[in-house]
């Protein structure tokens, strides 16, 4: 199957949680939209929205009703909400093949915490895709001979970094980078079946749904991978994870939320890794009118963007 009908099968696939009626407005889109398409937007009392490279596209249809938020979100969980608690308190919904749901409306607080929703206001369905070649062009910043560089990969919320973060993998895996996924969220692989929906390469083995604070170490100690992935870091259990990883010798390859690098200097998160030492490059990832864009940086020794 060639790329353009790998990229509709997963659109067609990622809207297969919609009611009929919006699932058929979503195929009804252009064959050049399906492919491009990174999101569909669905909200309360509006028309259905698609997004690529940052910006939506009305589809002309009635206004979305709340109970078909309502149905969308029972359908994505199987029928079984009550299943996906712990995601849904965390505002998204895991689908199969590494789609993700994510939901927003008014939260019912328990001890001060989120316990659910309510209600559901607007649903942002994240397309999963391939790209082969996304990390073809950092690849050679990211290498240190034939090993693989500790290396922070940096975007705002849909910018593309778990995008570039599989392709990455794929590339080191090809070149006999042996590497260790901690796929917490199944974004990364969308296994299958002990089968990952992606190609991550020959030389990869996936940890599926397993904390990444638990995961890393586990599979540094039982896969001997050569460099670790993991997505979207973003707690101080994910900061010690790193932090054991690359203390055992294995290169870090990880994401993070940011829009640039000055954002992402105001992170004290951010700060206590560049003290792990773990990471020696920044990927950096932006997407403009002319496109998507990447451009890589050094973090030597605390320096560059740390300071």
């Amino acid at each position: 199957m060639d790329e353009k009908n790998k990229g509709l099968e997963r659109y067609a696939q990622a809207v297969s949680c919609l009611p009929p009626r919006l699932m058929h407005l979503a195929l009804g889109l252009p064959d050049a939209a399906r492919q491009a398409a990174e999101e569909v937007r669905l909200r309360a009392g509006g028309a259905l929205r698609w997004c690529a490279c940052g910006r939506e596209h009305e589809v002309a249809g009635e206004p979305i009703r709340a109970e078909e938020l309502r149905d969308t979100l029972a359908r994505a969980s199987r029928w079984s909400v009550h299943t996906y608690e712990d995601p849904i308190r965390q505002g998204y919904l895991p689908l199969a093949g590494g789609h993700r749901l994510g939901v927003c409306g008014t939260v019912a607080l328990e001890d001060g915490q989120p316990a659910g929703l309510r209600t559901v206001s607007s649903l942002c369905l994240r397309i999963a895709r391939a790209v082969p070649g996304a990390a073809a062009g950092c690849l050679p910043e990211l290498m240190d001979g034939g090993s693989v560089r500790g290396t922070l990969i940096l975007s705002p919320p849909g910018g593309g970094k778990t995008t570039f973060l599989r392709d990455l993998i794929r590339l080191l895996s090809e070149r006999g980078v042996r590497v260790a996924v901690a796929d917490e969220r199944g974004e990364i692989a969308a296994m299958r079946g002990g089968v990952p929906q992606f190609d991550l390469g020959p030389a990869c083995d996936v940890l599926d749904g397993c904390p990444k604070a638990i995961g890393a170490m586990q599979l540094v100690r039982t896969m001997g991978p050569q460099a670790v992935a993991m997505d979207e870091i973003t707690d101080p259990a994910d900061l010690a994870a790193v932090q054991n990883a690359a203390g055992c010798g294995v290169a870090v390859l990880a994401t993070i939320h940011a829009r640039d690098e000055a954002e992402l200097g105001r992170k004290p998160l951010f700060r206590a890794l560049c003290r792990t030492g773990a990471f020696s490059r920044l990927v950096v990832l932006s997407v403009d009118a002319d496109g998507r864009h990447s451009r890589v940086g050094a973090m030597e020794g605390g320096g560059g963007p740390c300071c």
